[in-house]
């Protein structure tokens, strides 16, 4: 009996623990904000929240070029809002920002101002988008995590998680 007991701590005592793995979890964006800069022009910012039942609009004018920089915040708690934008640019090489469009002809490309990864490709936290004729459409915009490619163009061929996934209405007016 005595042999058992210690057959059966030996075996116990013996396993080694092995430490639990951290999981790195998302984080929860309940609010996208497009800030367009154009010269000439007052600034335009147009808000996408969780509690909107429709797609903001975004107004802009034909065959101009804008500067548009992508915010993306926590604001489950009012008393505590969490920028989220900051922890996606420090953590460039694990994002993607990806913006698809539809029915407009928007060309979109990386501003001076924006964030490179490690490997110098373009976060498109700030972008350049430029325009052309008069029209409707919209944008649908992406925060991708973790992508398999940083050069696509669509969002399959980046891979990775949606992070958030944004649709705003576009008008192009003349």
């Amino acid at each position: 009996m005595h042999i058992a007991s210690i057959l059966i701590l030996t075996t116990v005592f013996s396993c080694t623990k092995t430490d639990p793995e951290l999981v790195d979890e998302q984080e929860l964006i309940t609010s996208v904000i497009l800030t367009f800069t154009s010269d000439g022009e007052e600034d335009q910012q147009v808000r996408w929240t969780t509690q909107l039942n429709e797609n903001p609009t975004i107004t802009l004018n034909s065959n101009s070029e804008y500067e548009v920089a992508v915010s993306f915040l926590d604001e489950s708690d009012p008393t505590d809002v969490e920028d989220i934008t900051t922890e996606v640019k420090m953590e460039a090489d694990e994002h993607q920002v990806f913006f698809e469009f539809s029915g407009v002809p928007i060309e979109f490309g990386q501003a001076v101002s924006d964030v490179l990864d490690t490997n110098q490709n373009p976060l498109y936290i700030n972008s350049l988008w430029s325009t052309s004729s008069p029209g409707s459409g919209a944008v649908r915009v992406y925060l991708i995590h973790e992508p398999i490619q940083k050069n696509s163009s669509d969002r399959n061929g980046f891979g990775g998680e949606t992070d958030v996934e944004v649709d705003f209405s576009i008008l192009v007016k003349d």
